[in-house]
């Protein structure tokens, strides 16, 4: 994965979880898993955003901020968990 790629696959985490930097982006270039659920994280941040933008979609918004805590709680989980090589 790129440098520029790793960056905006992980930047919407980091603003949320920056004091974890140096782990997310170990974890982002060596844990497919957990590189997958940075993917995920940022589009639901990215839809949920779009959403909110939007008068009509209060119901789309509350189920994108219960899936993105979801994605918190398991990215965080992993973050807290990982044990260097």
């Amino acid at each position: 994965m790129e440098t520029n790629e790793i960056v905006e696959c992980i930047r919407p985490l980091l603003a949320r979880f920056s004091e974890d930097e140096v782990v997310v982006r170990r974890l982002v270039t060596t844990d497919g898993t957990f590189d997958a659920l940075c993917h995920q994280y940022g589009r639901v941040t990215d839809l949920l955003k779009a959403y909110e933008a939007r008068a009509d979609q209060e119901a789309e918004v509350e189920w994108l901020k219960k899936r993105r805590a979801v994605l918190e709680e398991e990215l965080l989980t992993r973050i807290e968990g990982y044990q260097p090589q």
